[in-house]
């Protein structure tokens, strides 16, 4: 008859299985080992308990995703999944979890529309900038011409508009025309 030592990790606090090797018929089992061959079933690993095998889940290698900031990572342990997390992969831009699935983040995305018109509001009012500093520098030197008095005009005016636009309504900005 054929002796097999069904060997597990005795250090690990779960005591996963680690595998088997033949054994001495005449021997005792090692204190890390149980001669009953493990269970085995998909999704479970086995793992020592009071002498016996017991199938515990196995999630190693899942990809799951923390439903506070939606951040993926992967399982490295064996267990029931952690709390906080799911393997449901968000599938929105501003994800957030309602417990059962991935919704918008209303406030969230709100933000990043407000900031987002915040910063081209600050490139048009930059353009607006470059577009009038030579005009301007003719003027406080008495050097412009009507053309280009009425073209920094028209480039200010603009500018009194885009200094006007309520940010806080983003997405819905009707933003002002440039100067031709």
């Amino acid at each position: 008859m054929t002796v097999i030592n069904y060997y597990f990790n005795h250090d690990h606090p779960l005591r996963p299985f680690t595998g088997s090797d033949y054994a001495n018929r005449d021997s005792f089992s090692p204190v890390n080992a149980l001669r009953t061959e493990p269970e085995t079933q998909p999704g479970f690993w086995p793992c020592e308990q009071d002498g016996a095998w017991v199938l515990i889940p196995d999630h190693r290698g899942t990809k799951v995703y923390d439903t506070a900031t939606a951040q993926e990572s992967e399982i490295k342990e064996l267990g029931e999944l952690p709390d906080g997390v799911t393997t449901i992969a968000p599938d929105v831009v501003f994800p957030k979890w309602n417990g059962k699935k991935w919704v918008t983040d209303k406030a969230a995305k709100k933000e990043s529309d407000i900031a987002a018109a915040e910063a081209q509001k600050q490139y048009l009012i930059a353009e607006v900038n470059a577009e009038t500093q030579m005009l301007q520098t003719k003027l406080a030197l008495g050097r412009i011409k009507d053309d280009e008095k009425a073209r920094l005009n028209a480039w200010l005016d603009y500018l009194d508009l885009l200094e006007a636009v309520d940010t806080s309504t983003a997405p819905d900005i009707d933003w002002p025309e440039k100067p031709q």
